[in-house]
Formats: C-alpha cells, structure tokens, sequence
C-alpha cells in the first residue's frame, strides 16, 4: 500500500512534506452574573478569557518558508520558552 501525503496549500507538492502542530492564541468572549447591588436585577458582565486553539497542517518546505516568514516579527519580538506543562494526571484506585 503506497500512502502519499500533499501539502495542505499546494496540494502539487508531495515530496518532503511533514505534519505540523501549532496553536493561535486568541481571546474568549464569556458572559456571566455580575456581582449586581443586591436589587436582584441580575445584572450581567462579560469579560475576555485568554483561549488558545491548536492546529494540525501538512506542509512542504516552500509552505513552512511561508509561515515563518508570516511569523518573523512576532518571533523576533518574542522569549523562547519550553513546551506548556501537560495536564495533571488523575490516579484512579
């Protein structure tokens, strides 16, 4: 069996090409019950929640130029840092 992967862009390109994780941070609107004056008006707030939403995309090398050159500024700006922390693990009996 014989498995080809294309470039998620350019869908020609089927040499080189590897599968790629990254996440886009971005800002969640979410609406909730202010603290309100007591009067029971059931005031409400909304409030920016800081979100994060992962991707998965194929790329070849002409692509991947592409996306890091679309980031050399932010990176440039930015601190590199390790990977996030995993997720506590929940022990079961």
């Amino acid at each position: 069996m014989k498995v080809e992967v294309y470039d998620d862009l350019d869908p020609t390109v089927t040499e080189d090409v590897h599968l790629h994780t990254f996440s886009v941070p971005g800002m969640e609107v979410r609406a909730g019950s202010g603290k309100g004056d007591g009067d029971g008006s059931g005031d409400f707030e909304t409030r920016l929640i800081p979100s994060v939403q992962y991707y998965e995309i194929e790329l070849g090398p002409d692509s991947l130029n592409k996306l890091h050159d679309a980031l050399k500024p932010f990176i440039a700006a930015a601190r590199e840092c390790g990977p996030p922390p995993k997720g506590r693990k929940i022990r079961t009996k």
